[in-house]
């Protein structure tokens, strides 16, 4: 992938972060085929390794053949063994299925991931974009086999897509911690999309393949999120602070736990972690929701 970093570039990122106080750490197995968890681990094996928190996802293929993709017990006994030499680590924190996988009974993969857990190779685990019933399945599956129990959900949350009709409340009732991914949805929130009062495509082939030609189709052509965008514009001038600071600071107002934010740059990282200090009223915060119009679900498999 041509708009990936490498490893220099990288680490100042994420050594900042750790300056900063961050200590929770998002990657898959694979993101650029491995690579990602590589250069994690170079850093883990540079700090003290306790007081970091490692979550990595498991289930694209990291191949072509049949066995080398899924949530069956040969895929994630074998993947377990590469993210762990990956991240030179004897231990995953939170072991995270990267989609529902239809191929293989979900008892399977939760038998299995409760031996990896039995096994300390990993500590929690944790789930990502599905269906809230398989969500559901997967919850009293576990509680009538016995099995671990999924602690978290990283699913598409932000301003521009909040589908808080079925995965949310279910979360919430179940006391899952919501860990969103895509809070600034692509980019689009930080206002860099937003041209005539529109908000527009990326200009070049770099950033449209880094953003995804989905995310056009989620984000680009609806009236409902040129409004939605214009007025973060407005109150983040008003503020006088950053537009995807008003994004990351609405997320605050939520019951999220943590949002997953993505940057190759130290400056970017510095300014989410200034949104801590943002302020979201109610007021405010119900401005910002107004325009939002109900979509169809997006991000599964």
């Amino acid at each position: 992938m041509n708009w990936m970093v490498e490893e220099d570039e990288a680490k100042q990122v994420i050594k900042r972060a750790w300056d900063l106080g961050i200590n929770f750490f998002d990657t898959a197995n694979s993101y650029s085929k491995g690579r990602s968890e590589e250069i994690l681990g170079n850093f883990l094996a540079e700090i003290n390794r306790e007081e970091a928190v490692v979550a990595t996802k498991v289930y694209n293929p990291m191949g072509n053949g049949v066995n080398q993709r899924g949530l069956s017990r040969k895929h994630l006994l074998w993947q377990i063994k590469q993210s762990l030499n990956r991240l030179k680590t004897d231990y995953i924190d939170v072991y995270q299925i990267h989609r529902w996988d239809y191929d293989t009974p979900i008892d399977e993969t939760l038998c299995t991931m409760t031996n990896l857990l039995m096994e300390n190779k990993i500590h929690y685990i944790g789930a990502s974009s599905m269906w809230a019933w398989q969500f559901a399945k997967s919850l009293y599956t576990s509680d009538i086999k016995g099995y671990k129990r999924f602690v978290s959900m990283q699913n598409l949350y932000n301003l521009l897509y909040r589908e808080e009709r079925e995965m949310i409340p279910l979360c919430k009732s179940e006391k899952i911690a919501l860990i969103p991914w895509s809070p600034t949805a692509r980019g689009f929130l930080s206002g860099r999309f937003f041209k005539n009062g529109k908000l527009v495509a990326a200009e070049n082939n770099k950033s449209q393949q880094a953003l995804g030609s989905n995310a056009f189709n989620l984000y680009v052509g609806r009236q409902e999120n040129d409004q939605i965008v214009r007025r973060v514009l407005e109150l983040a001038s008003n503020k006088q602070v950053k537009p995807a600071q008003i994004a990351i600071a609405w997320l605050f107002t939520k019951e999220v736990t943590a949002p997953i934010v993505g940057t190759s740059k130290v400056d970017h990282l510095e300014e989410f972690v200034e949104s801590l200090d943002v302020k979201i009223t109610a007021d405010e915060s119900r401005y910002l929701e107004e325009p939002y119009v109900p979509q169809p679900v997006f991000g599964h498999n």
